[in-house]
Order: structure tokens, then C-alpha cells, then sequence
């Protein structure tokens, strides 16, 4: 019987998160201590994997065993979601696309997008690059001119950003994202700041031959986008992006109460206040599952709620 249910979050360590917000502010209780990154939604069996106390079994468990809460054409549950608070700047890095992974270790290319949650003033991402050539990006690389070849930008609160496959990013420190992506783990480093991983006394390895297959030559210059909100049966919905084969992502601001229909499968991560959801309560930090074709989501207290799902590739 389909049911609404509560996901544990997964956390690793991460040698850039050092900060308090997300265990402070997000509720996130775990002895670990560098605690930079936390994935909400994460199918990887045997890696990285959500479980779901109520029904005794990791996310992609369910995924397997209830195909009918997901109905979805890929083997894999298609989305993941986490939410990032670096005290550091993340290493540049690119995911590359689904031809190059599955020929490096059997997997999918990972687009993804964020959303910032919250930055400083001064907060920026590192997104994108200047080289107009493949060899001007090697030969900056290679000397070490990152004032030329890097790109940044500052972080708008709540401005969302389109990561493609091949785009060279890194966020950087105290700027809080919501992310989305597809559920894969394919990171291909082109430069870490020579950074020292205190579990293993020794430098992080990078790839910047890969980098130099796989970036984006030119660079596509993506920006960010403000989206405005419709008012809708009395929640305030952002609608970011609808595109099958990849990833349904919509925000819902609830004031006291309001209701939403969505009939594919969506998780709901909540970014601020609590409430319930069709009596489940919720509160930030949380994430609950919703399955396929549960009718109208009736919403009681005030809550700011991210919406991730899917669309097979052959729907409207």
C-alpha cells in the first residue's frame, strides 16, 4: 500500500565542511564532524543510499521492490537531492556526460542545478571559464592562471542556476545550496587549491586530463535566474524546471495552509519552518516521499518546501 513516507538522510565526511549551520539550524544529528554536505535523496546501492526507517529498507531497496510509487523507466531511481554548506571552496571540478561515464565506470553523465538557500554579501560561485580554445585552456591550467581562466559569479539568494554536463563550477564557501541532480557520482577534478585531506595526509587526486576531454569548449556562459512565484490554492509555487528524462524541480511556500497536486513522485525537502503534509509532519532539514498518484497534498503550517521528481522521457 503506497504510503507517504520519512527519508533518513545520508551524510559523509567532507574536508571543506567544517561549519555549524546545517547541524545547528537543519536538525542533522550525526558524529560526524566535518559535516559540509548532506544528501537527502540518494539511491546508489552499495555507496551512497537513503534509508527509510519505516519500511526497513534503503531508498533503493523501495525503488526495486515498489516500482509502483515511482513508475519510472530507468533502473535506477533518476533523481538525487542534497544540500550543501561549505566553510571552503569546493575543487573545481565538471561532471561529465552519460557517453564518457559509462565508458569510466558504468555510470551516467550528472546535470544538476542549485538553488542558493543563502550566501554573504561577498559570497560567489566559480562557474564556467574564459579560454576560447581547448589549447589556451590547457596552457592556463597548466601555468596556473586562474585569474584568467576561472569565471565568477556572485550568489543572488534564491537565484537558481542550470549546471549542463561539461560546465566547470565549484561553490564556494558559506554559500548554502539546495541542489538537484541526476542520481549519479561522477566528479572529475581540475584543480583542489593543494589542499591537504587531513584522512589521508596527502593531496586529493585530480584529473585534469579528463577535465580537458570533457569541458564545455567554448564555455556556454550560463547565469542566474530569478524565477517568480504564482500564487497557487494558497501556496506561492516557483516552478524552475520541467524536463522528462532528467528532473522536475518546484518550490512551495506554505503560509498556514494550502494544498498541491503533483501526480508523479516527489520528494519534499523542507529549507525552513515545519508543518505537515497531509498529517506527516515535517520540519526543516527533513525529507519525506511521496508516491505516484496520491492525490491533492493538503499543507498546514508555515513551510518553505523544495518538490523534486521526474518525468519519463516519452511523456508530455
Amino acid at each position: 500500500m503506497k504510503k507517504i513516507v520519512k527519508i533518513s538522510p545520508h551524510i559523509e565526511p567532507r574536508m571543506w565542511g567544517k561549519g555549524k549551520r546545517l547541524r545547528e539550524e537543519f536538525h542533522y544529528e550525526t558524529d560526524i564532524e566535518q559535516l559540509g554536505e548532506v544528501y537527502n535523496v540518494v539511491a546508489l546501492p552499495g555507496h551512497a543510499d537513503c534509508k527509510i526507517p519505516e519500511m526497513n529498507c534503503t531508498l533503493s531497496e523501495l525503488y526495486v521492490n515498489h516500482p509502483n510509487w515511482f513508475e519510472c523507466e530507468t533502473d535506477q531511481l533518476p533523481i538525487r537531492v542534497n544540500i550543501l554548506d561549505p566553510d571552503e571552496d569546493l575543487s573545481i571540478q565538471i561532471h561529465p556526460d552519460d557517453s564518457f561515464a559509462k565508458k569510466y565506470n558504468g555510470g551516467r553523465g550528472k546535470p544538476e542545478a542549485w538553488v542558493i538557500l543563502d550566501a554573504p554579501e561577498d559570497g560567489y560561485i566559480e562557474f564556467g571559464h574564459h579560454a576560447k580554445s581547448k589549447e589556451e585552456f590547457i596552457e592556463w591550467t597548466k601555468n596556473k592562471k586562474w585569474d584568467k581562466l576561472l569565471r565568477y559569479l556572485p550568489t543572488p539568494i534564491n537565484g537558481f542556476i542550470d549546471i549542463p554536463t561539461g560546465t566547470l563550477h565549484a561553490i564556494g564557501k558559506k554559500v548554502l545550496t539546495y541542489n538537484i541532480s541526476r542520481n549519479a557520482d561522477l566528479t572529475l577534478r581540475l584543480y583542489d587549491y593543494d589542499r591537504i585531506d587531513p584522512s589521508t595526509g596527502k593531496k586529493r587526486d585530480i584529473q585534469p586530463q579528463f577535465v580537458y576531454e570533457n569541458v564545455n569548449l567554448p564555455d556556454k556562459m550560463i547565469e542566474f535566474e530569478m524565477y517568480p512565484a504564482a500564487h497557487e490554492f494558497g501556496c506561492d509555487v516557483t516552478r524552475y524546471w520541467d524536463e522528462p528524462g532528467l528532473y522536475t524541480l518546484i518550490r512551495i511556500h506554505v503560509k498556514k495552509q494550502g494544498k498541491f497536486l503533483h501526480e508523479r513522485f516527489a520528494f519534499y525537502t523542507c529549507v525552513d519552518g515545519e508543518g505537515t503534509i497531509n498529517g506527516i509532519s515535517i520540519r526543516k532539514g527533513e525529507t519525506v516521499l511521496v508516491p505516484s498518484h496520491m492525490g491533492w497534498m493538503h499543507f498546514n503550517g508555515n513551510m518553505d518546501l523544495f518538490l523534486a521528481s521526474y518525468r519519463n522521457e516519452k511523456e508530455n
